[in-house]
């Protein structure tokens, strides 16, 4: 008898230790964070994180101005940032600060030479928390990291959040500004969840993207907040494991009238796939010489089952972009190769007040044509303003894809070549001002249906 009230005795107790340890606070300050904007915290943060993880506990950063370099998460754990409270990315170039680091992921990913440095660093980790009402600032204007041409690449600059090959990341809530490189970067990742957060990138210099997942599976990015100098919200795919099941809704992107990038994007990079993505509630705004919408098969990636729908796009330079093409790349182990596109669905889409004059294209390449794509309810209000109809319509030239590159061509609504299967259900293409040309412009296409 004494034996087995032992036994149930032993349980509840350790029970008890661990629902203490979930609901334990570790406090900055407590661990020799100055939270002054002057003294460097970065051991004092990384101390407070390495007692927190694998407890299920909370780092908690109240009122103060953290600084910090680079800091490795752990698993089970919650970062809170309090709403005064700001975290800033050191301005340095030290190894110490912001240490390189190649990824480690499943397969072959063209990402391994990027992203090399980090402010926040989820390695192989998963259940982690990033919530609050704060900010993190990567002060990205660091003279070092202004011009991108002098680096050549995106590995020198440091991301404000990186996760490799993590499973259940939550980020919500926070506010994230002035990153040096891509503010948040998710790769071969699953179980992401974006919400309710807020991204101002600054008007610095190119490739600070607001948010890229790269190759992720099961992502939920919602009511979000996007300020963003290049591309707003981008999936880029540079392995075999894709991207798919993903949802997005109910976000702003403002591309703060910025000529690099787009505001939501599929590639440039485009290795494995991106299937079944369901898009809705975009605001598009501020894109001025680029496209709302873009959605690229450059190097063999397989793009199928994409639905956007109830979207409103403004001030922007064109509304979608679709490219299927070979621009040659891979990596180690896999040839090079053509993708595909099909089954792409627009519903519900507004768009007014373009800035420039030309329309959406959609185009596939000589012997490898997009498939089944469907626009439904479109109320375009083009810019308009055009008085030729001979414009000769480039084909791709493997060079870095923009729909901008293809000009006005001879089509004010729709260019549309090397396609199978493409219909327009309820559409309204209208120009602002008097324009010679067609709304609707084919070549090389299967069948139309115009309802």
């Amino acid at each position: 008898m004494k034996k087995y009230i032992l036994f149930l005795l032993f349980p509840l107790s350790l029970l008890g230790s661990n629902t203490t340890r979930k609901n334990t606070i570790y406090n900055v300050y407590e661990y020799g964070a100055k939270g002054d904007g002057v003294s460097n915290d970065q051991d004092a943060i990384q101390k407070a994180i390495n007692k927190c993880k694998g407890t299920g506990g909370t780092v908690l950063f109240p009122k103060g101005k953290f600084l910090t370099g680079q800091l490795q998460l752990g698993s089970d754990m919650t970062l809170q940032i309090d709403s005064l409270a700001t975290i800033l990315g050191i301005q340095s170039d030290e190894e110490k600060d912001y240490p390189h680091h190649k990824i480690n992921t499943l397969f072959p990913n063209r990402m391994l030479e990027d992203c090399q440095r980090r402010l926040f660093y989820g390695d192989h980790i998963q259940n982690v928390t990033i919530t609050g009402k704060g900010t993190i600032d990567g002060q990205g204007d660091y003279n070092k990291w202004m011009y991108v041409k002098d680096l050549g690449t995106e590995k020198d600059r440091p991301s404000i959040l990186a996760f490799v090959a993590s499973k259940n990341i939550t980020v919500s809530q926070i506010t994230l500004i002035d990153p040096a490189c891509w503010t948040q970067v998710y790769i071969e990742s699953d179980h992401i969840k974006i919400q309710n957060i807020k991204v101002d990138s600054g008007k610095l210099t190119p490739n600070r993207d607001g948010i890229d997942i790269v190759d992720c599976h099961d992502v939920l990015i919602e009511n979000c907040d996007i300020k963003s100098e290049d591309d707003g919200i981008c999936f880029k795919s540079g392995s075999e494991y894709g991207c798919k099941d993903i949802v997005v809704k109910n976000c702003v992107i403002d591309k703060l009238n910025v000529n690099a990038g787009n505001a939501f994007k599929l590639g440039t990079d485009g290795l494995g796939s991106f299937t079944n993505f369901d898009v809705s509630g975009l605001i598009i705004k501020n894109v001025k010489q680029n496209s709302a919408i873009a959605i690229e098969s450059m190097d063999g990636a397989v793009i199928d089952n994409i639905s956007i729908s109830d979207c409103t796009i403004t001030n922007s330079g064109q509304a979608i972009f679709i490219l299927l093409a070979n621009r040659n790349r891979t990596v180690p182990g896999r040839k090079p190769r053509i993708g595909s596109i099909s089954n792409i669905y627009f519903k519900n889409i507004t768009g007014t007040d373009f800035t420039q004059q030309y329309p959406s294209i959609i185009t596939g390449i000589k012997g490898h044509h997009i498939q089944n794509i469907t626009f439904e309810n479109l109320n375009f209000m083009m810019k308009g303003g055009i008085n030729t109809t001979d414009q000769t319509v480039m084909e791709y030239d493997g060079k870095y894809p923009e729909g901008s590159k293809f000009g006005n061509t001879n089509a004010f609504g729709f260019y549309i070549r090397h396609t199978d299967s493409a219909s327009f259900l309820n559409c309204n293409i209208k120009t602002q001002l008097p324009d010679s040309r067609e709304w609707l412009v084919q070549n090389n296409v299967g069948q139309i249906a115009i309802k």
